[in-house]
């Protein structure tokens, strides 16, 4: 687990150039693309020093959603409500994830087979429709959002 937390360190860094050129939107669907293939990838890989290849991928997707989804938000939002906002943003995030771990036990056996490589692919595949579902988001471009100035004027 450390190689892709290293790699999502390092990737923060390094998407910041690409993230401004070509917009959070764009970036995180391609780094979500690549994590849903890395994780497809991952069952077929039988040599533990290959899964550092697809960690790449899931290293910066990691990156990605450590702040994306945030900028893409932020603009959005009015400037007096934004830790509000936030916040109701994180329970989005939460309660799936709670969903998740109450639910897959209702469905490992009988969907996935009782196979553990089969919620990888299941994972994979989810990350792929998260990837093409970003592409549908419609963000405000905080370039055009008036700029509150700090302090007196």
């Amino acid at each position: 687990g450390g190689f892709y937390n290293f790699i999502a360190f390092v990737g923060a860094f390094a998407l910041v150039p690409f993230t401004r050129r070509f917009g959070p939107k764009v970036m995180h669907s391609i780094c979500l693309t690549l994590a849903g293939l890395a994780m497809l990838s991952i069952p077929a890989i039988h040599d533990r020093a290959l899964l550092f290849i697809p960690m790449v991928g899931i290293g910066l997707a990691w990156a990605s959603i450590m702040g994306n989804p945030y900028v893409m938000l932020a603009g959005s939002l009015p400037q007096d409500r934004v830790g509000v906002y936030m916040g109701i943003f994180n329970m989005f995030i939460v309660i799936p994830m709670m969903i998740q771990i109450f639910t897959l036990p209702l469905y490992y056996d009988a969907w996935l087979g009782g196979n553990p490589e089969n919620v990888i692919r299941l994972a994979g595949s989810l990350l792929i429709c998260a990837a093409i579902a970003v592409l549908f988001v419609t963000t405000a471009h905080t370039s055009a959002r008036r700029a509150t100035p700090i302090g007196p004027e």
